[in-house]
Order: C-alpha cells, then sequence, then structure tokens
C-alpha cells in the first residue's frame, strides 16, 4: 500500500482559460475607471478583484490536507480493464467539493465530507500480459468558480495488476479424459460426488449455480459455493500438444482457456510448458499458480519460449 499527504509543497495554481478572460476584464475595467476618474467602476473593479482572490484561496483549500491510499489490485484477463483501487480521505473539518481524480485518461469527480473517505476503482485497459503498473495519479480542483486551477504532484502507486492471457477457443480440448471428465464432473454433482466444502469469493469462471444468492443478498457481496469434486478425471493440458503454427500468444491464451475450463469442471489437470511444469491439482490456489505462469511466460529464466 502507497500513501501520499498533499501539503503545500505538493500543489500548483495557475489562472484558466476563463481566469485570463476574467483577468482582461479586469484590466480594461481599471482603464476605464483611470481614464473616466469612476468611482462606481474603481468599486465594481475593487469587488472582482476580491472575489478572484477569495475564489484562489477557496481553490487552493479544496486540495490541500487530502490523503490518497492504493489498495492492491486483482488480477484480470487481458482485455478486461485493471482496477487499482484509490481511497481519497479526508481528515480535516471542511467538506471538499469538486476534486477530480485524474490517471492516464481516466477521471473521475468526488466529492468529501469532513473526516471521511471515498475508494476510487481507477480503470485502466489491459494490453498485453503481465504486470501493469499503476498510472501516475493527480488531483485537481477547479472550485469554486472555475477562475482558478489546482492540482497535485503525481502519486506515483506501488502497486501492480498481474494481467494473465486472453482465454481463446482455437483448439478443442485434450482428449486425454477431457470431455469424459466434463461429463463426468456434470453427473457428479447430480450423484452427489460434489460434497460441500465451505464457502469462497466469487472468482471469474465460477458456475451460476454455485452463487449463493441469499448471500448476496445480506452483503451484497457475491460469494461461491465450494465443492469436493471425488472424481478422478484428470487433464494434462501442455504446450507440446498445440499445434506448430500458432504463436506463442495464441498457444498462452488457448492454454489459458483449458485451465479456466478445467477449473470448472472441477477436474486435476497439469500445466506442461517448456522447462516447467505445474504437477496435477486442483482448486483456486493451482489455478492461479497456473494463471501466473502463462502471464509472466518469457519474462523470466523460466519464460523462455520454444516452438
Amino acid at each position: 500500500m502507497s500513501n501520499f499527504t498533499i501539503s503545500r509543497r505538493e500543489l500548483y495554481i495557475l489562472p484558466t482559460r476563463v481566469g485570463w478572460y476574467y483577468a482582461l476584464i479586469l484590466s480594461a475595467l481599471f482603464g476605464i475607471a483611470v481614464k473616466f476618474d469612476n468611482q462606481s467602476a474603481f468599486m465594481m473593479l475593487f469587488i472582482l478583484v476580491a472575489v478572484a482572490l477569495i475564489a484562489m484561496v477557496y481553490t487552493h483549500n479544496n486540495v490541500i490536507g487530502l490523503k490518497m491510499n492504493s489498495h492492491p489490485s486483482k488480477s484480470v484477463f487481458l482485455g478486461t480493464p485493471a482496477s487499482f483501487p484509490i481511497t481519497l480521505s479526508n481528515p480535516s473539518a471542511k467538506p471538499r467539493h469538486a476534486v477530480w481524480l485524474i490517471a492516464g485518461g481516466f477521471h473521475q469527480l468526488a466529492a468529501l465530507e469532513s473526516g471521511s473517505q471515498q475508494t476510487i476503482d481507477l480503470k485502466l485497459p489491459t494490453i498485453q500480459r503481465g504486470y501493469l503498473a499503476c498510472e501516475p495519479v493527480n488531483l485537481s480542483s477547479l472550485y469554486p468558480i472555475g477562475v482558478f486551477f489546482c492540482w497535485t504532484k503525481r502519486f506515483i502507486s506501488t502497486e501492480r495488476c498481474l494481467v494473465y492471457p486472453q482465454p481463446l477457443d482455437l483448439v478443442p480440448f485434450p482428449e486425454n479424459g477431457s470431455n469424459q471428465g466434463k461429463e463426468q464432473a456434470q453427473a457428479n454433482v447430480r450423484l452427489g460426488a460434489e460434497d460441500y466444502a465451505g464457502m469462497k469469493n466469487y472468482q471469474d469462471g465460477d458456475r451460476l449455480r454455485d452463487i449463493h444468492w441469499p448471500s448476496l443478498a445480506k452483503t451484497n457481496k457475491l460469494v461461491s459455493i465450494q465443492y469436493e469434486n471425488h472424481s478422478n478425471s484428470a487433464v494434462n493440458l501442455s504446450w507440446f500438444n498445440l499445434p506448430s503454427t500458432l504463436g506463442v500468444e495464441d498457444r498462452l491464451s488457448q492454454l489459458c482457456y483449458w485451465l479456466v475450463e478445467a477449473e470448472k469442471a472441477g477436474q486435476r489437470y497439469q500445466l506442461e510448458m517448456p522447462n516447467h511444469t505445474i504437477e496435477f491439482d486442483r482448486g483456486m490456489t493451482h489455478y492461479h499458480e497456473c494463471l501466473n505462469v502463462l502471464a509472466l511466460w518469457g519474462n523470466g529464466p523460466e519464460g523462455a519460449t520454444h516452438d
């Protein structure tokens, strides 16, 4: 987790385009007041200058003292936006209005009451597998009248999101017990071969019928029922069983799809890669271990690709 407190040294402020127009009007009003010695023009000039100065103070104070905290990001499949939770906290006694959180092409407006906090999921696109670093984050504000723009130094989060390959169904599932395993897994449910083993947080790929809907109604969180499958079906998900015409990324995407399908079916499966094999097992720990290998393939010493 990374944190960042906004002090005066982290803040910058400049007039906006509207602010420069506002300054031009003040200059014209000053010229009129001096040339014609018009007391009303002088009074209006002083009022507008006072408004601008007060607005500058309010814009500055609307951001100073805020705190930002980053939180770990969950792994996603390629093509799904990565979510980086950022918590904004307002420890002061004054509310903060219309504060923008900006990171890359992401923009989110926030308002914070005194002593409150708000968690914003910073969504970033995923364009390649592997680790995706969080974009630098800025806070900015135009409050209250938009004549001044205040922004912070960049907040560099240390959080990273692991991006798995995109699951693609390019090649039929392996013959060694795959289809039989799927049918057997479904039969096991009907025959009671799958025993209740507890509850777990919902993961992408979980069967809809395994979602525990009463928990969703009570806690507003998706929870899945976990079963212990007593079937002995097992499948070897091998790099070497894929056609040589497939490129590296397509092979990884196909293996990723097979992993998702094998885990859904409750099968035991092995991931066989060049110079790296994860032995037969099942469950979410095994599932994510295999996905991690695919996501980082080619980025480490064991990641040398082979045809």
